[in-house]
């Protein structure tokens, strides 16, 4: 079975996606920062949903955490790595460019 790691995972489009290559017979990896930018509850639901399918696993750290990030690639080896995380606000990410 070849695993799939995807960043933004419980964004709208990383959980559709995540769903999708499920159906598809995929492993998923997950890895979201759960931001606050919108309702959060909103973001653990999807992932709440994800876990509910046997090969969905699914890791909570901020993407600019390149250790976390890095060690979950390393742990779970994944074949593909589809990175969909962003961080909303365009305008303000000149400033603090990183987190972006």
């Amino acid at each position: 079975m070849r695993t799939i790691l995807v960043t933004g995972s419980a964004g709208f489009i990383g959980y559709h996606l995540s769903q999708l290559l499920l159906d598809e017979g995929f492993r998923v990896v997950g890895f979201d920062g759960m931001t606050d930018y919108y309702d959060v509850r909103i973001k653990q639901r999807r992932h709440q949903m994800l876990l509910q399918h046997p090969h969905f696993s699914a890791a909570e750290a901020m993407l600019e955490d390149f250790d976390a990030l890095h060690a979950l690639a390393l742990a779970e080896r994944p074949d593909v790595i589809v990175h969909l995380a962003a961080q909303a606000g365009v305008r303000y990410s000149r400033k603090p460019a990183r987190l972006y």
